[in-house]
């Protein structure tokens, strides 16, 4: 089995692009720079690159060598020092006879599945989110946080990184939709029925629609997104 992929990007509200991205049928995946640490256009890109030298890795071997990578740039590269970003990976692999999508998630980047409905595979690594789960602060609380979005974890901050990992059976004409910030934060609750009304869209008119709409809406921060829809390939078995 493959995916069916594209992508899509676009500055925003930003002068520059600090997101990257990659679409491909085995393996998608973005990268947003961290706001507010030097070069954070060069972990992103760094980021992706190093997914993409690495075929057949399992998502969170494909995170750790690219936190290595990133954290090795700025070690070399005092212009790069203390640079970061977010990561989310979505691979299609063999595992034990069947065909199963298995994901890695750093930061606040954002993974849905669409099959029957949508689900949100992934949970932003804010400082709320992390005050919220150890029971410091209610949901409402979190919301009213003055730094509520701030990351605590990122691709390149630490020597060692722990993504959140998840997996499932690869079915075919599943979507799998990942987003950076900039677009979900554009487009909020309106994210839901524009992906419903794009199903039975490719996946390149979904991500050029989903950017597209996001930048109409008026974004603060870059845009992009990547959509790759489950199909058999050569060799595909149910």
């Amino acid at each position: 089995m493959i995916f069916t992929a594209a992508d899509a990007t676009a500055l925003g509200g930003r002068e520059t692009n600090q997101d990257a991205c990659h679409s491909g049928d085995r393996l998608l995946a973005v990268a947003d720079g961290v706001g507010g640490a030097p070069a954070g256009d060069v972990a992103a890109g760094l980021a992706i690159q190093t997914a993409v030298e690495r075929p057949g890795d399992t998502p969170e071997s494909i995170v750790s060598a690219a936190n290595a990578a990133v954290r090795a740039r700025g070690d070399a590269d005092p212009n790069t020092t203390g640079m970061g970003t977010t990561f989310d990976v979505v691979v299609i692999a063999r595992s034990g006879g069947r065909w199963v999508v298995r994901g890695a998630h750093v930061g606040d980047s954002v993974t849905l599945v669409h099959t029957d409905g949508i689900r949100v595979l992934t949970k932003s690594h804010t400082l709320a989110n992390e005050l919220i789960a150890a029971g410091h602060l209610t949901e409402e609380e979190g919301e009213r946080h003055p730094q509520k979005s701030a990351l605590v974890r990122a691709v390149g901050l630490e020597p060692t990184i722990r993504p959140d990992l998840w997996e499932l059976p690869a079915h075919r004409g599943d979507r799998y939709i990942l987003c950076s910030d900039g677009l979900t934060n554009t487009l909020g609750d309106g994210l839901w029925p524009l992906l419903v009304a794009l199903r039975g869209e490719t996946p390149a008119v979904c991500a050029n629609e989903l950017v597209r709409a996001a930048c109409q809406a008026g974004p603060r921060d870059n845009v992009t997104a990547v959509v790759g829809d489950v199909r058999g390939g050569a060799g595909w078995l149910n």
